[in-house]
């Protein structure tokens, strides 16, 4: 978020996941699942699960 300047609403509109679940998992409050993760990943075009083979992970 912070390489790319975005804020949580910016996050939760280009990823479809709940602003406030965003907050949560920042906050370490809760672990994202599957689809969630995958979500993430997709809107903000970067790998996020270690080994994964999402965007960025240099495994695409």
């Amino acid at each position: 978020m912070a390489r790319q300047g975005l804020g949580l609403r910016r996050v939760a509109a280009l990823t479809g996941v709940n602003r406030q679940a965003v907050a949560n998992l920042l906050a370490g409050d809760s672990w994202p699942d599957v689809a969630t993760l995958s979500r993430l990943e997709d809107g903000l075009g970067v790998g996020l699960y270690p080994g994964g083979k999402g965007p960025g992970s240099g495994h695409c």
